[in-house]
Parts: C-alpha cells; structure tokens; sequence
C-alpha cells in the first residue's frame, strides 16, 4: 500500500467522524466542579520554550529537526535561511487564501475543507476578578499548500501537503466583549511517539496568529475578545517536539479544570477535488516561482522566471527563453505581463524579441519586436507547463513555430525562497 493510502486508511474512521459544517457553541455559565490548575506554571513553561528558542540556532538542514543544531554550525551569520522547523511550506501562505481574512487576521475567519468541530468550555475572568465560563466553538482545519514531492520533515511522505489551523469562534452576543472574555486554552499535541502530559514536555504545541514566524506563540490565559484563527507550529529548538501536521494526530484544548479537556481525533490529509480542490489546481504565481527551468530530455536551453511586485493588487511575470535560431546560434526571447494577484494560469503573454544591439553595449538603440506569444502555467513548485506560438520575420533563421503541453523542471532553489 502506498503512503499516500496508508494516509487515507489511517484517517479513515477519523474522517468518517468529522464534520463538514462547524458545531455551534452552547453558553456561558458557572465554572466548571472543582479546582483549577495552576495556568501560571503551564505559561512558565511555555515562556521558557520560547526563550530557548530564540537562543536555538537556526538551521538549514531539512533532513531532521534533531540535525539542526549541527547543520547551523556552517551558516555564515549574513546567510539567509530557511526554518528548517516549519510546519507547511513558506509558499503556502504567498497569495490570498480560501476564505480570506479580515483586515485584523491574517489567516482565514471560515473554516473550509474538512473540519473538526466541536464546543470546548474556555474558563473566564471578568470584572471584579469574578470566574465564570463560556463556550466556544473551535474548528481544526487545513488548508492545501503546494507540493513539489520532497521528503521534508513536515511532509514526511513526500506527498500533498497542508497547513493545519484552529478557529477559535466566540457566540455572536458575546463577540467583542473586552470585560467578560476566554482565557486562552493550554494546546497540547500526541503524535506517534509523544504522549500527553511527558515529563520531557514535547507535547506543546506553538500556536500563532500570523503565518510563517519562529518566536510568535499564544500563552495559556491569553484573552480572546474577538473570534480568531491560529495556524500551529513547531518550536524552533531541537530539545522538543516536531509534529508532521499532514499526518494523524490527536490534539487536546483544557481550560484548567476537572475534567475540562476536550479531545480531538485529527485525520491525516488526504485531499481529493471535493474536499480541498485548491490542491489540484496550478499554483498562484508568486515570487516563489522565481528560478531557473530546462527540459529534462536535453540541455543548452532554459528559462529564467521572475516575477515581480507592480501595484497591489498586480504582479508583474518576466522571463528571458535562452535558446537558438536556426543556424544554432544563440538567440533570447523575452516574455512579460501584469497580473492580477493569485492568478494561477497566464496566457497569451506577449513574447518579443530585440534587434539592432552590440557587446557590452556597444551599440546606440535596439529595436523590441513582436514575436509571437506563450501560455504559462506552474503545476508544482518544480514544473513549469507552457505552450508556445510565435515567429521572427524581420531575422533570418530566426526561431518560430507551435507547442504545446511543454512540461519542464526546476534547476534548483532560490535561497531562502525556497517553494516547497
């Protein structure tokens, strides 16, 4: 059986359990029976996890979290590099979003895809230091992200890969609410090997409101006074836990009392085109898709792809096409459009081609003609699909013809703008 089965037959029973709308939450009342536990011993400890995060170094090895701390031993201090910690593809959060945010939160306010749902009682401190509860409704969800087919440690199969995030959803009579609120949940995450509450306290889980950081975490008794979305992360240091999101795991939110933990059952992700759709269409073309392409089945030719801010709500796609006219000898065509940001397919891109210039500019004027033009697609991180049509009349044995379903690879990564 495949990994990506083993996924689907793991997080079959689960998944027949989850929900495809969200559970809606109860009301407030009294506190729950019996004493509460000490959150300020649980914020200590997630305090120091974050203090030794950022004395952790920072690493460039994607074969293991436990490798990073030797692998940051060759980083010279200016290098930029990837957070070999990550949870999801730095690309994954580059253009809009399913669902988009409001102007406050930048991760989706509707949950999507499958979901698992359910009402947890957050314990509340309001006025006059007086206790009480409320219930809300948390979603785990996921959200598709590209995949170029890597083992990384967050995708640990080299399959579809995904960010997980949990909605936090407040009652609509108490959104807003700034004198009577929840405390934020203590999160804790089981995962293959780690078990709750271990003594060596792996389980935690780094929770933040904004995507692709390394320090930012929510403490335990945070206030939450509006309905937000949080996106879960691993902490940047090799002493504790690293979770694989994609896969199965068990997450628990506990308000501090007796019997105040709620469990929830997460499948591993498996997408199809009912469930996460976004996972099989082109990528949004972005900065990430910058780099060098070729064909596989021959070399001396290539395409050099970048793409560029315009205003704010466009992008601007360049790319020279480095290959040769008739006669063999080198010949470039350019290729350049404004877009709409997230688009995920190009076409008809005007392509040119310049007459009249020199060597190292030795020459007054060059002369930009119309060539033909190209369809531009990117199906993954690492293939880039075009079709081409176009002809060089005013060039003799200059390059010309018809193509389509071209499909070439990338010739390695930016750094540190690595589409994963």
């Amino acid at each position: 059986m495949s990994s990506l089965s083993n996924r689907v037959f793991a997080g079959a029973a689960i998944l027949a359990c989850a929900l495809t709308s969200q559970a809606f939450a109860a009301d407030r009342g009294a506190v729950p029976a019996g004493g509460r536990s000490d959150t300020g011993a649980v914020q200590a400890q997630r305090a120091a996890l974050l203090a030794g995060s950022r004395k952790a170094p920072v690493a460039t090895s994607n074969s293991s979290a436990a490798s990073a701390a030797s692998a940051a031993a060759t980083v010279s201090p200016n290098e930029l590099v990837a957070n070999s910690y990550r949870a999801y593809p730095a690309s994954c959060f580059s253009d809009f979003l399913p669902n988009p945010s409001n102007a406050i939160q930048p991760l989706p306010v509707s949950p999507s895809g499958v979901l698992y749902s359910g009402t947890v009682t957050l314990y509340e401190r309001g006025p006059n230091n007086t206790d009480s509860a409320e219930d809300v409704t948390i979603t785990v969800f996921r959200v598709a992200c590209s995949s170029s087919g890597d083992k990384l440690p967050y995708n640990t199969d080299g399959f579809p890969a995904s960010a997980t995030l949990v909605r936090i959803q407040r009652q609509a009579a108490y959104e807003g609410d700034n004198q009577l609120y929840p405390q934020y949940p203590d999160i804790r995450i089981s995962q293959n090997g780690i078990q709750f509450d271990n003594k060596n306290l792996t389980d935690f889980v780094r929770t933040a409101v904004e995507p692709n950081t390394v320090l930012s975490d929510m403490l335990v008794g945070a206030p939450i006074i509006n309905s937000t979305t949080y996106v879960l992360e691993n902490y940047a240091n090799p002493s504790f836990g690293f979770f694989d999101f994609n896969q199965s795991f068990q997450i628990r939110f506990d308000n501090g009392y007796q019997n105040g933990r709620k469990i929830f059952n997460i499948g591993a992700y498996a997408p199809n085109q009912q469930t996460y759709p976004a996972a099989f269409l082109p990528m949004p073309i972005n900065g990430y898709l910058t780099g060098s392409w070729y064909d596989p089945t021959h070399g001396g030719e290539g395409l050099l792809t970048q793409v560029f801010d315009s205003t704010a709500t466009t992008r601007t796609f360049f790319a020279s096409w480095y290959t040769y006219d008739q006669n063999g000898i080198p010949f470039w065509l350019a290729i350049q459009t404004d877009f709409p940001i997230g688009t995920t397919q190009l076409l008809n891109v005007p392509v040119y081609y310049a007459t009249g210039g020199g060597f190292a500019g030795n020459f007054t004027k060059t002369t930009r003609n119309n060539w033909g033009t190209m369809n531009v697609q990117f199906t993954d991180c690492n293939t880039i699909k075009f079709d081409y049509s176009g002809a060089t009349p005013t060039v003799t044995g200059g390059p010309g013809g018809t193509g389509t379903g071209k499909i070439w690879k990338r010739l390695g990564s930016i750094n540190s703008l690595a589409c994963q």
